[in-house]
């Protein structure tokens, strides 16, 4: 049995982190999942670090040879996989039932994208690629919110061996010590979080913007909306939120990605954020025009 785990350094305002593990055992195994405990630091107690190992000339590496056959054992609704599995019947993706398990059948995704992988852990992550991108496709013309997953990949590797690659993970939603802290300085008579609550239901705008804002991360397109929301680049800058080359450079860039449809878009600034710093830049943006409104 091999196993493999894959871990995101956690960092304080990013999204959230996947940390996931992989085991790969003969396909006569009875293992078909796994299960994941985690342990948090003590606040305080540094991560453990191994010694880097002695620096010099890298061996050179001999390519692995491809895999013979792959399939990704799909979850999700039986319903659901019934009625889309004659959707999807190409070299591509193919979705069907095969006997995997012992007495029962599994819906599984077969693909020719698979062919170019050395590993169970490489058909995984392929697999989640092609299984997103049937999700926008369900999402467009059936309405449909995210409803499959791959649970585990049964492949035959370049000698012939049967195996399955099986996995578990779990989120860290990692969050802001200063926005906790934000929130839990005194505005006026309470904590700012309950003053911000308390205005959404008083200042209609203040609950317009936190409503564009929403609960997930932000598109380009919502970054423009908020820069427009609270006044403009020349409201912005009149009322101290930010400098005009910092919100002129954001909106120019949010105006130029949210057209995306367009065969001629608004042109870049000269040097344009990232969509991590313009979600930064907006979040800012939105907190201090908040704090004013208070």
């Amino acid at each position: 049995m091999t196993a493999k785990i894959t871990a995101a350094r956690v960092l304080e305002g990013k999204k959230p982190v996947i940390v996931s593990a992989t085991v790969t055992v003969p396909a006569t195994s009875e293992v078909w999942g796994l299960s994941v405990a985690t342990t948090v630091n003590a606040r305080g107690t540094p991560n453990s670090t191994s010694a880097s190992p002695p620096t010099g000339p890298a061996a050179p590496k001999k390519p692995s040879p491809m895999i013979t056959y792959a399939a990704a054992v799909l979850t999700g609704q039986e319903d659901v996989l019934e009625s889309i599995a004659s959707c999807f019947n190409s070299d591509t993706a193919r979705v069907k039932k095969r006997r995997l398990k012992k007495k029962e059948d599994s819906w599984i995704l077969e693909s020719s994208e698979f062919a170019f992988c050395t590993t169970g852990d490489e058909v995984l992550a392929v697999a989640d690629d092609i299984i997103s991108r049937i999700h926008e496709i369900l999402a467009l013309y059936c309405n449909y919110t995210p409803v499959l997953s791959v649970e585990c990949v049964s492949w035959i590797n370049a000698v012939g061996e049967s195996l399955r690659t099986v996995r578990a993970s779990f989120s860290v939603n990692v969050a802001s010590s200063k926005g906790l802290a934000l929130l839990k300085s005194a505005s006026s008579t309470q904590p700012l979080g309950s003053a911000v609550l308390e205005a959404m239901t008083s200042d209609a705008k203040i609950n317009e913007a936190l409503t564009l804002h929403g609960d997930g991360g932000l598109s380009w397109a919502r970054v423009y909306d908020i820069i427009d929301l609270v006044g403009g680049v020349e409201g912005i800058v009149k009322a101290g939120h930010a400098t005009r080359k910092q919100a002129s450079a954001v909106r120019q860039t949010a105006n130029h990605y949210r057209h995306q449809g367009l065969r001629k878009k608004p042109p870049l600034p000269a040097n344009p954020p990232t969509v991590e710093q313009a979600n930064e830049f907006a979040r800012g943006l939105l907190k201090r025009w908040i704090a004013s409104r208070l």
